[in-house]
This record gives C-alpha cells, structure tokens and sequence, in this order.
C-alpha cells in the first residue's frame, strides 16, 4: 500500500510539538542524529549577534524555538517569524510570550515566496531547515537576496542514509543539495560573498552583503 502524499505545510500543521521538543527536550538521538539541527542554529545565532540590533527574519520559523533562542541571546531589535502552518505560529507565540520576548517578535502565517511583506526588508533572514522542501531553490534564494540587507543564513541537507530515511517516513517531498550544487546557485543569483559551514547531514551557509 502506497503512503498518502502530503504538501509541507499539512506534513508540519499537526507537528508543533514534536519539532519543538528537538530543540527543547533533545532526547539522546537527537543529540547524536540531529546535531546539524544545533548546528544551523548557532551559526545563524553568531551571524545575528555580528550586527547591532538587526532586524531579522526566519523564514519557516515553526514552533518559534529558534526564533526565542536567537532574541534571548543577541540584541535584535526586532524578529518576524513566517510559517504556512498556523498551529506552529500559535506554539511560537505562547511560547515567546512565556519567554518574555513577545514584544520584540511577531509571527504570522504565510508562504514566504508569495506573503506579501508591504518592502520591508531585514538585517538578517534565516532560513533554517526550510531549503530540504523548495523544489525551486533558485528562486527562493533570490528572494531572500532581495528581502536581507546584511547577511542571510541557509541549511542545506545532503543525500545519504538519512535522507534516504526521510523519504521513506515523511509524507511530503524532501529534496537534496551538493556543496557544488549550493555554490552554482549562488553564483547563479550573482551571490558572491559566501561562507559555506559544514554539518553532519549538509552544509549551512552564510551570505553577507558588502
């Protein structure tokens, strides 16, 4: 019997909980398996601490643990957080407010690729385990391109077992990169400054703006 196929966003609508307790309560698999999640998330916290009170954006921001992480531990101003699955919004902000942070964020829900943002743009835009679910990865880096003023953080999954284990189990199209692949499409949208940070299960780079 074949699975039923779903989009990202019906995948991730009924699990908020589950996502947010690798970041909250990592069980002793995560820590081993799921270090490059960890990983991707200091990088960009050091990317947004480079800055003096920047605005950012994260772009898949989910049940809003990053998003807390990286206010509580930086100066940032403010954050806008973007996630087409609204039970994850309403996790982020519960959870923002029980932090204490919830009046230096926002979370709304929406497609980054078509929400409308009324042109306004941000010192740093992350976009952390969202590019293993854009078919058009070109596109979605452009516009992230268009939308960050400072520098612009991206995890990248590579193929391999895990992978493999991910198409097997989600119900929804994961997608794969190289680090050739990742820095051709850079290169591509004219995006020259990169620093290309390896992980476990892919690659996180970091793009500023001169």
């Amino acid at each position: 019997m074949s699975k039923h196929v779903h989009t990202a966003q019906q995948y991730w609508d009924v699990r908020s909980d589950l996502f947010a307790n690798y970041y909250k309560k990592p069980s002793l698999f995560d820590k081993i398996f799921r270090q490059a999640v960890y990983t991707r998330t200091a990088v960009a916290l050091k990317t947004i601490q480079e800055y003096n009170r920047p605005t950012v954006l994260d772009i898949g921001s989910g049940p809003g643990v990053n998003s807390v992480t990286w206010l509580k531990n930086s100066d940032a101003s403010f954050l806008l957080g973007i996630d087409f699955a609204e039970s994850m919004n309403e996790y982020a902000r519960k959870y923002a407010a029980a932090e204490g942070v919830s009046n230096r964020c926002k979370f709304i829900e929406g497609d980054f690729m078509k929400h409308d943002l009324d042109k306004q743009t941000f010192d740093v835009s992350v976009a952390a385990g969202v590019l293993d679910y854009i078919q058009d990865a070109r596109s979605f880096i452009k516009r992230m391109d268009a939308v960050t003023n400072k520098a612009f953080v991206v995890s990248w999954p590579k193929n391999g077992l895990r992978m493999a284990l991910r198409r097997y189990r989600y119900t929804c199209s994961v997608y794969h990169y190289t680090e050739k692949s990742i820095r051709d499409l850079h290169a591509s949208c004219n995006i020259k400054n990169i620093e290309v940070v390896t992980t476990g299960a892919g690659w996180v780079t970091i793009a500023r703006k001169k």
